[in-house]
């Protein structure tokens, strides 16, 4: 019988198993616009750093907002923002599920 340490560290990984997944295939979606506009090969990948700042400055000062990253560092970005905003919700619900088939919940 597992522990229920063991069995949070299971679900856990099944989580960032997941997340990786979803990291891989936001990438996926950049590729293949690249490749569909026949631009082969992504040099570099913008994106807004806080969106905050972005929203309330002004609109002529927007640029100041992005930053770029090359398409290996974005895969890592990708999967650290869906860590930050997702894993504990994800955990959470893989063990409800493991609690209802196990009809204790």
């Amino acid at each position: 019988m597992k522990t229920t340490n063991e069995i949070q560290k299971q679900l856990e990984l099944k989580a960032d198993a997941y997340i990786e997944q979803k990291a891989q295939e936001m990438y996926l979606i950049h590729e293949e616009i690249s490749n569909y506009l026949g631009a082969n090969g992504i040099n570099h990948i913008y994106y807004i750093n806080n969106y905050n700042e972005y929203k309330s400055g002004y609109i002529a000062d927007r640029e100041l907002h992005f930053s770029s990253a090359s398409p290996e560092s974005i895969k890592g970005k990708y999967k650290s923002e869906l860590n930050k905003n997702y894993k504990e919700f994800i955990v959470k619900k893989y063990t409800k599920e493991l609690l209802t088939k196990m009809e204790i919940f």
